[in-house]
């Protein structure tokens, strides 16, 4: 890891010490001279703007006296670095972008959350774009990415609606890798790191059919390919206990990311009527377990708040579900390894492109089972 440069720390006075008053003596802070550009700052130190460039790049990278006379006069001054300023004109700009779908989803901020620091632990920073689901906004993402020098991206697309056309278009000019969700169903040539969707569904769907009766299953709404693949893989575990899994017909396409109102709504409609009142509902992700967890408890199926013949399980063990009643059982992503993974593979594709008809990486990160009360 290379040292810790300004970059990594903007506010001057933070990194030499703070308080300049303190320092003094007298418990009086300093006025300090506002320096707006590398330019202004290089005359007023008296070097030249390359030598204070490649200070702020990396400081061990000027000779010491240089690097000293530097700091001295930086703790004098109020000046805050410009990123691009201090990547002007370099091989490396040390930026990752990273492209979500939504950032009003806990399991995406906390992807973000584990991107930021597997990135840090390389001295690079992100640069976060929502495409608020909407393919035109996701291509507007990748455009800006590009046109901020990004040394690479991390995406997790919109699975069918996105355009692959404009991915490959981007990952000519540097790499691109999706992260949590693949791309549209065929289009392959993209690395890959996110869930083990197979794995994390066979866990739920073999605890579920040991346990009591066998699940039915709340899709989520086609957002993504992950959408997709949790339910054919609910339909895979079902077909290994001899069954044919039953998902549940939800008419889902208006909901978008709105989670918890589809499961609350869907399952509420089918509760009015009568029916999976006494079943194993098995949702696809936590956030629609939550609403449809609301709509047992408003129809009375956990009475006295007791645990009856109805039970429910989730996807992701976000960090809300130990508090709900019942608390969720679940599966835990290993979201911290898909990140460092992805981070990891991204970083390797910076260094070394990938060569033309190299196959390109696939990882399934496997997940684990979180039992509690409602299942």
């Amino acid at each position: 890891m290379r040292k810790a440069s300004w970059i990594r720390s903007p506010h001057c006075s933070g990194r030499l010490g703070g308080d300049i008053g303190a320092a003094r003596g007298d418990g009086k802070s300093m006025t300090k001279k506002t320096i707006r550009t590398m330019e202004e700052l290089a005359r007023e130190i008296d070097v030249s703007r390359p030598t204070l460039s490649r200070y702020f790049h990396d400081p061990s990278s000027v000779r010491e006296r240089t690097r000293a006379k530097i700091e001295t006069r930086l703790a004098t001054v109020d000046y805050v670095p410009n990123f691009f300023a201090v990547n002007l004109n370099r091989k490396r700009t040390r930026l990752i972008g990273v492209v979500i779908p939504h950032l009003n989803d806990i399991f995406q901020t906390n992807l973000i959350n584990s991107v930021e620091f597997a990135a840090g632990q390389s001295d690079y920073k992100i640069i976060v774009q929502n495409s608020h689901n909407d393919p035109q906004r996701e291509v507007a993402a990748v455009e800006t990415l590009r046109s901020m020098n990004a040394d690479g991206i991390l995406i997790s697309p919109l699975g069918q609606a996105s355009d692959t056309a404009m991915l490959r278009r981007a990952e000519a000019q540097l790499p691109v890798m999706l992260i949590d969700s693949r791309a549209a169903e065929g289009a392959g040539g993209f690395d890959f790191v996110g869930n083990d969707n197979g794995q994390s569904i066979g866990l739920l769907v073999d605890y579920l059919v040991r346990s009591g009766h066998d699940p039915v299953f709340l899709p989520m709404p086609p957002v993504n390919m992950s959408a997709l693949e949790r339910t054919e893989a609910f339909r895979a575990a079902m077909a290994r206990h001899g069954q044919v899994g039953e998902v549940l017909e939800t008419g889902g396409n208006g909901y978008d990311w709105n989670f918890e109102a589809y499961g609350k709504d869907v399952m509420s409609a089918f509760f009015a009527a009568g029916r999976y009142t006494r079943a194993t509902v098995l949702c696809a992700s936590d956030r629609i377990a939550m609403g449809a967890l609301k709509a047992a408890h408003d129809f009375g199926l956990f009475p006295r708040g007791k645990i009856g013949d109805f039970r429910i399980a989730g996807h992701d063990n976000d960090v809300l579900t130990r508090f709900l009643h019942p608390g969720l059982t679940t599966v835990e992503q290993d979201v911290p390894r898909i990140a460092r993974e992805a981070v990891e593979i991204l970083l390797r594709r910076i260094e070394s492109p990938r060569k033309k008809g190299e196959a390109p990486v696939s990882r399934s990160i496997p997940a684990r089972l979180v039992l509690r009360e409602s299942a």
